[in-house]
């Protein structure tokens, strides 16, 4: 009243949750630009050293072209993947289900790792509880999960190691698939990070390697959108099993 205090209001937000929010699009951004880097570099030191003539022999200047070639594929993978993250973390993953014949269908897709896994001397072996199984999912999108898996599988298996892909039913009624394999393992203190976006647990392992780290966060929003979910439990130096299960009554 212009002469006495007759009152106080303190209003208190909670900022936790937004300055959490703000660390992760920083640490986003940083992410995106460390792994924008690399092949930018790589981009404009080959093409400087073919445009001026450094290079001396074609063969030289083809292998130059070559790298460059493959550091362009990588950058068009990394834009993809995030283009693809980022529409299904905003909800816009559309999934077109039917029924699959779930032996067949994996199967297939295991076949498609038989040459690479006779040259590294991995052993691929597709584990069938219900031969006669179907099951309601869309086949793209699984197809793209399993083939993440198998092939982190094959890149952290030494030679003479096995990759084994398992199908049953859970007693709550739901299908299973399992990748398990006998690599390198992950390290406890890193399993919990395995689904976050650019999350390398053993940089060393990736290094000379094609991943973006966005392939098991990608996997992640595709079985989440099944209404299923997926869990990673591993030991270094003895191997890694990833489970997706995957409801059926997803319609």
């Amino acid at each position: 009243n212009n002469e006495n205090i007759r009152g106080a209001v303190a209003v208190l937000r909670d900022m936790t949750e937004t300055r959490k929010l703000e660390k992760m699009k920083n640490d986003f951004i940083a992410n995106v630009s460390h792994e924008l880097r690399t092949p930018i570099s790589m981009l404009q030191g080959y093409s400087e050293v073919i445009i001026d003539d450094v290079a001396e022999t074609e063969e030289e200047k083809k292998e130059m072209a070559k790298i460059i070639y493959d550091e362009s594929l990588r950058m068009g993978r990394l834009v993809n993947e995030l283009l693809d993250l980022a529409r299904m973390e905003a909800g816009h993953l559309s999934l077109n289900c039917e029924k699959v014949n779930t032996k067949n269908y994996l199967f297939r897709i295991t076949s498609k790792f038989s040459a690479l896994a006779r040259e590294k001397n991995i052993t691929i072996i597709t584990q069938i509880e219900d031969e006669e199984l179907e099951w309601n999912l869309d086949p793209d999108r699984i197809e793209q999960v399993l083939t993440n898996l198998i092939d982190n599988a094959m890149r952290h298996t030494p030679s003479g190691g096995s990759i084994t892909v398992i199908q049953f039913i859970s007693l709550d009624n739901q299908l299973v698939i399992q990748v398990k394999d006998t690599g390198c393992g992950i390290a406890q203190e890193d399993l919990p990070y395995v689904f976050d976006r650019f999350y390398k647990a053993d940089k060393a392992r990736t290094r000379g390697q094609s991943g973006t780290g966005l392939g098991l966060a990608i996997v992640q929003n595709i079985v989440k959108a099944h209404h299923g979910e997926i869990t990673v439990v591993s030991k270094v130096n003895e191997g890694t099993t990833f489970t997706c299960k995957i409801p059926q009554n997803l319609m």
